[in-house]
């Protein structure tokens, strides 16, 4: 998908792909009044009750990118000493 916008009075394209699995990653489900479902259940994973390994929040970030239409390719995992980082590339 391909999207036009207008920035500083200029034309420009934009993968409209990379927006949408943006929006999907930041976004807590049911948080959308238009779209309840749109979105990852981020209090599912990281909240103070138990703690959930990391590879099982990359596969279900993974599924919610292709329930919406969005081929998730590689991830990189890269990890920090307090962090972890996943970056996914997404099919063009």
């Amino acid at each position: 998908m391909i999207d036009l916008q207008f920035k500083n009075n200029t034309l420009r394209i934009a993968d409209t792909l990379i927006y949408k699995a943006r929006n999907i990653l930041s976004t807590q489900i049911g948080s959308l009044a238009y779209a309840p479902e749109f979105g990852i259940d981020y209090d599912l994973f990281f909240g103070e009750d138990y703690t959930i390994q990391n590879q099982t929040f990359q596969a279900y970030a993974i599924s919610k990118l292709s329930e919406n239409g969005i081929n998730p390719l590689d991830v990189l995992d890269t990890k920090g000493t307090f962090d972890e980082v996943l970056n996914i590339q997404i099919e063009n």
